[in-house]
């Protein structure tokens, strides 16, 4: 069942609740292949560390793809007029906050449960049969022509899109996250066809963000998206927009996967994952004993508060607010990045270089593995990990004169935070976690200074 999207507005609250969706799925992938095992050290055979590696990397890879599929859902957005969106709730919601998406959102460790639970967010529905992950699905020229044909959309009343029209686009009763995206679809080929082409794609499409195999910015160099395992589509009219959405389904839940590609989508990958686990004899814990939701502080749009695990121990509870307040600066970037300011193309791959992918690799990453390794708490056994906690008065941009000097102070307190960590005086500086988070704080050193003398022109002209 899809919803009919009969306006621009409807398409852009679909939009926006397809970009919250992406965003928590993507936290969720992180926090489990972030949790899992480096070493035999921590209790693995050779065999166990290298099928646990392999399952890590399968799972960065998946989250990479909804990284990805945020990318084209903000080119989506930016390409029918609509502005960038990152907000979403932290963590944990019940399942009822996404209605009859039946989304449980909640940070939890690599285990067969949380597995089987990414499987049910990326399987297609209705629901195949065991014998999905073996087919070689459907030629690529069909797809398009499958996901447009009129017989695929059974259309619901346009009133049940009050709620949308409002800015509450989770109380849309898209079923699953394939019938949002195959609404979206529909949608936009109605409304094209309501207001003209032209009309629909009136954004910036300047201000969006693409590349990979087809890239703008010079193959080879690091603002190629293709070495980060990104394809990002550039949305300016209806054919790239369908061909954006069609990107985003075959990864996913595989419905229009081409032939041989089927294995490689979320849900084979996490069906195969999932098998596998059953299948080890003996059966190991591949995961470091992490909690569920370990979160600096409550916060009010917390729905799920029982299951909410306050990280107690001080040295631990420092390095959680470092990595939640370096993560809010990346999305800060991405923002940026997105937004509709003027930006040539010069600016926005040296911002990338400098900025955005930097941020990911070389702080939030390592972080968020740190985490895993350090206890919660004061009193009791269980490690932390990283919350992905938003403050929601902090995601909005500063006006654009100090955007820059803003940029610069956040930079400059994070240098100040990771060279100041309390866990230096409690542990020997020999000690591999402290070795990590020295070496880090040498780079947020180095990309505070660099901001402040090659950058603090940026934004005002090649």
């Amino acid at each position: 069942m899809t919803i009919e999207l009969t306006s621009r507005e409807e398409l852009i609250n679909a939009l926006h609740l397809a970009a919250e969706l992406e965003h928590n799925l993507m936290c969720q992938y992180l926090f489990a292949a972030y949790s899992l095992k480096r070493s035999v050290g921590e209790g693995l055979s050779e065999v166990q560390l290298e099928t646990t590696r392999g399952w890590g990397a399968l799972m960065t890879l998946v989250a990479r793809q909804e990284m990805e599929h945020m990318g084209l859902v903000l080119n989506l957005l930016t390409a029918i007029g609509g502005t960038p969106y990152f907000q979403r709730p932290n963590f944990p919601q019940r399942k009822s906050h996404y209605g009859k998406l039946g989304i449980k959102s909640e940070l939890t460790r690599f285990d067969q449960e949380t597995i089987k639970r990414f499987q049910e967010f990326e399987a297609p529905h209705p629901e195949p049969g065991p014998e999905f992950c073996s087919t070689r699905g459907i030629a690529r020229e069909e797809i398009r022509a499958q996901l447009l044909a009129p017989q695929v959309f059974t259309h619901r009343a346009a009133n049940e899109l009050t709620a949308a029209t409002k800015g509450a686009a989770r109380e849309i009763e898209f079923t699953s996250v394939q019938d949002l995206y195959v609404s979206l679809a529909a949608g936009l080929v109605t409304v094209a066809e309501q207001i003209g082409e032209k009309n629909l794609f009136n954004g910036d499409v300047s201000a969006e963000i693409w590349g990979g195999p087809n890239t703008p910015y010079g193959e080879g160099s690091m603002d190629d998206l293709s070495q980060y395992g990104l394809d990002l589509i550039q949305v300016v009219d209806l054919k790239s927009a369908i061909d954006a959405i069609v990107e985003i389904v075959e990864q996913g839940e595989g419905i229009l996967a081409p032939p041989d590609y089927i294995e490689h989508t979320h849900y084979c990958i996490y069906t195969n994952m999932l098998d596998e686990m059953r299948a080890q004899k003996p059966a190991f814990d591949a995961a470091r004993p992490v909690v569920r939701n370990p979160l600096t502080k409550m916060h009010p749009d917390i729905t799920a508060p029982k299951e909410v695990n306050i990280i107690t121990r001080p040295e631990t509870r420092e390095i959680a607010s470092l990595f939640n307040l370096t993560y809010e600066t990346m999305l800060l970037m991405m923002l940026y990045l997105y937004g509709s300011s003027p930006k040539t193309k010069t600016m926005r791959v040296d911002f990338m270089n400098a900025i955005f992918f930097p941020l990911m690799t070389m702080f939030i990453r390592p972080l968020s593995e740190i985490l895993t390794q350090l206890p919660a708490f004061k009193d009791k056994k269980g490690n932390a990990g990283p919350g992905f906690e938003l403050s929601k008065d902090r995601l909005v941009l500063p006006p654009p004169e100090h955007v820059w000097s803003e940029f610069q102070k956040y930079f400059d307190i994070l240098a100040w935070q990771f060279d100041h960590l309390w866990i230096y005086e409690l542990r020997p500086q020999s000690d591999d976690v402290i070795k990590r988070l020295r070496y880090m704080a040498e780079n947020m050193r180095r990309l505070a200074d660099d901001w402040r003398a090659h950058w603090q022109n940026v934004g005002r002209g090649e």
